[in-house]
C-alpha cells in the first residue's frame, strides 16, 4: 500500500488485536478532524502492550503512543495519528463502533493468518479449564481438560476465524450464537494443543490449577 508501512506478522497481531480490543475515531468538530486508534485492556497485559504493541506501533508509523493506566483499572493505549488511522481504514476496518468486520484482505493474501488470529486471541480469546455444574453444592472442576473459547460479536469475523482455524489444520467445535454474541471453542485436547502450538500465543496458555 503506498505511503503506508509493509504488514509485517507484527502488525498483522496489532490488526487482529485492534478488532477485539480497540477502535478507530475519525471525526470533525468545529471544521477540526481529530484521529486516533485506542486500545482498552486489562491492568494484567499493560507489559504485553509496553513490550510489544506501543514499539510496533511506534517504529512503523513515527509515533509516540501514549500507554497508561486508567484509574477504572484498565490498560489504556491511544496513538493520535492520522497516517495509522487512514492505514487501518484502508484495510477495511470499521470506524466507531464495530458492528461486523472482517479478515483484511491484506492479512489473507499475505499468508499472515497466525499472528492475525494471535492478537485477535490475545483481546476475545480465554483458556480455562473445564467445569460441570451439575452438583448441588458446587461446581465440579475437570483439572485435566480444558477449554479454549473465543467470543465476539462480529458475525462475518468470527465465521472467517472459524473457517481459516480448520485451513490450518485445527478442528474447533461449531460456531454458536447466544444474544448477538458469537462463541467459537476448542474443546479436545488434541486440537487445544495444536492451537497453541500453530498460534503461538505470548500469554493466555495454560492456566494455573
Amino acid at each position: 500500500m503506498v505511503g503506508f508501512p509493509e504488514v509485517t506478522p507484527e502488525l498483522a497481531e496489532v490488526i487482529g488485536l485492534n478488532l477485539g480490543d480497540g477502535c478507530v475515531h475519525r471525526h470533525v468538530s468545529e471544521r477540526h478532524w481529530s484521529y486516533q486508534v485506542a486500545f482498552t485492556a486489562s491492568p494484567k497485559e499493560f507489559w504485553y502492550y509496553e513490550s510489544f504493541v506501543k514499539p510496533t506501533i511506534d517504529s512503523a508509523f513515527s509515533v509516540n503512543g501514549h500507554l497508561y493506566l486508567r484509574s477504572d483499572n484498565t490498560t489504556r493505549l491511544h496513538v493520535s495519528s492520522k497516517r495509522f488511522v487512514d492505514f487501518m481504514v484502508s484495510l477495511g476496518l470499521p470506524v466507531g463502533k464495530k458492528h461486523d468486520a472482517s479478515i483484511p484482505a491484506v492479512i489473507l493474501t499475505k499468508g499472515l493468518v497466525v499472528p492475525f488470529i494471535r492478537g485477535l486471541y490475545h483481546a476475545e480469546g480465554s483458556i480455562y479449564r473445564r467445569y460441570s455444574r451439575m452438583y448441588n453444592t458446587h461446581a465440579k472442576v475437570y483439572s485435566n481438560l480444558l477449554v479454549i473459547q473465543i467470543r465476539m460479536k462480529l458475525q462475518t469475523l468470527m465465521r472467517q476465524i472459524r473457517e481459516e482455524i480448520i485451513r490450518l489444520g485445527i478442528k474447533p467445535n461449531r460456531l454458536t450464537e447466544k444474544d448477538g454474541v458469537y462463541t467459537l471453542r476448542i474443546t479436545s485436547q488434541n486440537e487445544i494443543r495444536s492451537f497453541l502450538k500453530i498460534i503461538q500465543p505470548r500469554y493466555k496458555l495454560i492456566p494455573l490449577r
